[in-house]
């Protein structure tokens, strides 16, 4: 079953009373301009704006910075031929 068709269900179920103050509560919110307000679609990973994300890259790179002490593989000495230019 579907969302709606859960809450059409529900709401058969109240009596004149409850669904007069339902039908009040959800006008009240309309008034105040807290209904549910249709959000832009973005994806995910989009999570404000182009500076704010840079700032929190930024941070997040400040804060991993240094801390291990993993180093590149070096090739071995005894592999290495000198060589003249």
């Amino acid at each position: 079953m579907s969302a709606v068709e859960l809450a059409v269900k529900k709401v058969k179920k109240l009596s004149a009373p409850q669904a007069r103050a339902l039908l009040g509560w959800l006008d009240a919110r309309h008034a105040n301009g807290t209904a549910v307000k249709k959000r832009r679609s973005q994806p995910w990973w989009r999570k404000g704006t182009a500076r704010q994300r840079m700032k929190k890259l930024k941070e997040w790179q400040d804060s991993v910075r240094l801390t291990t002490d993993w180093e590149p593989p070096r090739m071995p000495d005894d592999l290495v031929k000198p060589f003249r230019l």
